[in-house]
């Protein structure tokens, strides 16, 4: 009789025990997931919804605004700015935006005169990077963000880059002051394409759009 009390008392001690150690690693994942989920903080100044018309004496024609894959050749930098080297596109179907990207180090590489790819940013073939773009969004031929408040969580974006499609499926946006400071909150385990503009009618917000790579063609 008393070892079969203390054979229950052992059992009973022992799921405790697994229970326990269960509870533990379910805890340990939902704390690491939420560590992952952190903040870079990047510096942007733009403009609010009227910046200038006119930007160091660039020659432009206003961009074609098409809906089917961009090409990659060099011959389509001359429907928008004289002199830029193209090494990417971004393409957002839903608001007609099909637009080169120059480099980080590039001079062209200007709010002002492009889309902006903003320093540290990662190109979309690197696993756990982040690639971040900024533009106006008020009434000037730089505004190519404009519409980009017509966008909801779970629409599509492409970057085309080497040769590669990569399509992105936007996951969060939110509002951050406009103080020269941008918070990106995003698992940084995931492979990231941030978007930043003015907030439509604010002028002292920003609106950032957090997108993550759901898939990747070769483009033949």
């Amino acid at each position: 009789m008393k070892s079969k009390i203390r054979r229950n008392k052992i059992i009973i001690i022992s799921m405790f025990i697994l229970g326990a150690v269960g509870l533990g690693l379910i805890s340990y994942d939902y704390v690491l997931s939420k560590i992952n989920l952190t903040f870079e903080t990047v510096n942007l100044q733009l403009y609010g919804n009227n910046e200038p018309q006119e930007v160091d004496e660039v020659e432009v024609k206003q961009p074609k605004q098409e809906t089917q894959e961009p090409e990659t050749s060099e011959s389509q930098s001359s429907n928008t700015v004289t002199n830029n080297n193209y090494v990417g596109y971004i393409e957002i179907p839903k608001i007609n935006l099909n637009q080169g990207l120059v480099s980080l180090n590039d001079p062209n590489n200007d709010v002002n005169k492009n889309i902006q790819t903003i320093y540290p940013s990662d190109w979309p073939n690197v696993t756990g990077g982040n690639l971040i773009l900024a533009s106006h969004s008020g009434t000037s031929w730089v505004s190519y963000f404009k519409n980009l408040y017509q966008l909801n969580t779970s629409d599509t974006i492409n970057i085309y880059y080497n040769n590669t499609k990569y399509t992105y499926k936007i996951v969060n946006i939110y509002d951050v002051p406009k103080n020269g400071e941008v918070a990106i909150y995003r698992d940084t385990e995931t492979t990231t394409l941030t978007l930043i503009t003015c907030t439509k009618n604010s002028d002292t917000l920003q609106t950032v759009y957090i997108a993550y790579l759901e898939s990747q063609d070769v483009i033949s």
